[in-house]
């Protein structure tokens, strides 16, 4: 399982911290249940200053709307 942090890029701000066995790629669309919001990924960044699977995944909060009419 890889640490993972959600950074909105608007805001700066942590969304949420999440345990996740793969690592979204740039463009992938992330949704959270609770609550129900979708993610844009802009960014992905690896944290090496410790021996750990920490990473960084700068996000951009997207409606569901949006979502459907990128598919």
């Amino acid at each position: 399982m890889y640490k993972i942090s959600l950074k909105n890029i608007l805001t700066g701000k942590e969304e949420r911290a999440l345990d996740l066995a793969l690592i979204p790629s740039v463009g992938d669309t992330l949704q959270l249940r609770q609550p129900d919001k979708f993610f844009l990924v802009h960014g992905v960044t690896h944290i090496i200053e410790t021996d750990t699977t920490h990473f960084e995944i700068f996000v951009e909060s997207i409606d569901r709307t949006y979502w459907m009419n990128e598919i």
